[in-house]
């Protein structure tokens, strides 16, 4: 579960679930080191720890290779999604009467043909500099004057943003000292200030070598990450030698101060985008009520993860301890160095961790919790109510549906909220999970608005936004617990208002 943008994108975000680590043991037993390959019986119409057991252990195998949005391996992924949900009999919901609905992604390509003018001299793509655009429409510079503003970051002096406005600001690339400490840093007047810099700026180009290297080269050729298209418009991103940052400033680097104002470019920058199968999966369970089976609760979880290291594997047990230890909260602690205690704590981990099992290198970011758990969990609940005997039946039709893209940058959701296959008014409610395998006692589940942290314990279960868009959903959900007798414990702490993660 990453920090989520202002704007929801799911349409009635009911619950986040970090509910009890049932996986981590088999049926009844003690939580204990799990085997790194498992192959488990079939699953059954019940919702068991076993079920869970057996079908995570498919889904966040090495072979999926991490399930990167717009890999190979996310399609994999979601082809295990969709033969489960066909085997099941539930119905497409997705593109053209099938169950996958597709996002329109790419990988971007910069066109080595591209130029860029200054003063009638004409610098090459892949030669004198690299471009990108992102995911939106390119705008190109006709005339636009560089102002130089020193190196990114630098929040000493800084230029009135009325100096840049209309212009690119032309800047080195800021590499932070080894005592870093980017929260206090972030949150200062200068960086702030610098912020507002950048605002006024048309585009920022950056001075980043002094000849482009070849795998650079060759990543901005063919690039290996994917983007999420968007009809907004946005200027092209330039990456300049110090050749070509020198001619548009006349004059050398060094002697450049800031606010120095050089010579004007002009553009002629393309790119080649080459599609990337991205999807997500959707599937509807039919409503037992001919007055209400037009009417949708939705249920769902994000099928994919962070995908896997390229290079240099590291030892998977002293990972796991350092980021036990030093980021607890995965992507959402605060990226620091270990202080000598920690230090000591991770590699005494890894000792007893290593007596367990020998060491191996890993490279793979598995994604078993995040959201491995409950996408999982989100199959188990389709079986539970397709095979099973729920009684009473929803009267309403249940909407399955496995966002892709979560990570980077709620994808999935954005695009069916933006492109609903079925009537977007007619979804009475969503309950989407997430890291249903985190919620022991000794797990960390976030941290509370003055930046304690929290922990899971028996019934843990973290609810946000359920009184977010009416009251009706969070009292049905306290009313359920009460009546029913589930002992569950809800935890509103990352719901709180001002929040500084936002996470609705």
């Amino acid at each position: 579960m990453k920090n989520a943008p202002n704007r929801i994108r799911l349409l009635a975000l009911g619950l986040i679930a970090s509910a009890p680590a049932a996986l981590c043991a088999q049926q009844g037993g003690a939580p204990k080191e799990l085997p790194v390959k498992y192959s488990g019986p079939a699953t059954t119409a019940a919702i068991t720890a076993a079920d869970l057991m057996t079908r995570l252990y498919i889904y966040a195998d090495d072979s999926m290779m991490g399930r990167l949005a717009g890999s190979e391996y996310n399609v994999k992924a979601t082809a295990y999604i969709e033969r489960e949900v066909r085997r099941l009999g539930l119905q497409p919901a997705g593109d053209s009467g099938g169950f996958f609905q597709y996002l329109p992604v790419f990988a971007r390509g910069l066109d080595t043909t591209s130029t860029v003018t200054i003063d009638g001299v004409t610098f090459k793509a892949g030669v004198d500099f690299t471009a990108g655009s992102g995911g939106r429409r390119p705008r190109q510079f006709s005339g636009a004057q560089v102002v130089w503003g020193g190196m990114r970051f630098d929040t000493a002096n800084v230029l009135s943003p009325d100096v840049v406005r209309g212009k690119i600001l032309l800047m080195r690339p800021f590499v932070p000292p080894s005592n870093f400490n980017q929260g206090p840093f972030v949150q200062s007047s200068g960086f702030k200030a610098f912020q507002a810099l950048l605002a006024a700026a048309e585009a920022v180009a950056i001075v980043t070598w002094d000849q482009i290297p070849p795998a650079v080269l060759r990543n901005a050729i063919n690039p290996q990450n994917v983007t999420f298209a968007s009809e907004d418009e946005s200027p092209i991103a330039l990456n300049l030698t110090t050749k070509m940052a020198e001619a548009l400033l006349g004059m050398p680097l060094a002697s450049a101060t800031k606010g120095t104002v050089g010579k004007a470019l002009t553009s002629n920058v393309r790119f080649v985008d080459a599609p990337r199968p991205t999807r997500n999966v959707v599937a509807i369970l039919p409503g037992s009520d001919p007055r209400l089976t037009g009417e949708y609760v939705a249920i769902g979880a994000h099928n994919d993860h962070v995908g896997f290291r390229p290079s240099n594997p590291v030892d998977h047990d002293s990972l796991r301890a350092f980021m036990q230890v030093v980021l607890p909260q995965g992507a959402d602690s605060r990226r620091r160095a270990p202080t000598p205690f920690e230090s000591a704590r991770v590699r005494d981990m890894t000792d007893s961790l290593h007596k367990l099992h020998p060491a191996r290198l890993d490279s793979i970011y598995n994604g078993a919790d995040d959201d491995g758990s409950g996408t999982v969990s989100v199959l188990e609940m389709a079986e539970a109510f397709a095979k099973g005997n729920p009684s009473p039946k929803p009267k309403r039709s249940i909407l399955f549906i496995w966002h892709v893209g979560e990570e980077m940058g709620l994808w999935g959701s954005q695009w069916f909220t933006d492109h609903p296959t079925v009537a977007r008014d007619a979804i009475v409610a969503e309950l989407n999970m997430d890291m249903v395998g985190r919620g022991g006692a000794n797990d960390i589940t976030g941290e509370s608005k003055d930046g304690g942290l929290l922990h899971g314990g028996p019934g843990y279960l973290q609810l946000v936004g359920s009184r977010r868009l009416s009251t009706e959903l969070g009292d049905l959900i306290e009313k359920v617990n009460a009546d029913s007798r589930l002992g569950l414990r809800f935890d509103y702490e990352m719901d709180a208002n001002g929040h500084p993660q936002n996470i609705y």
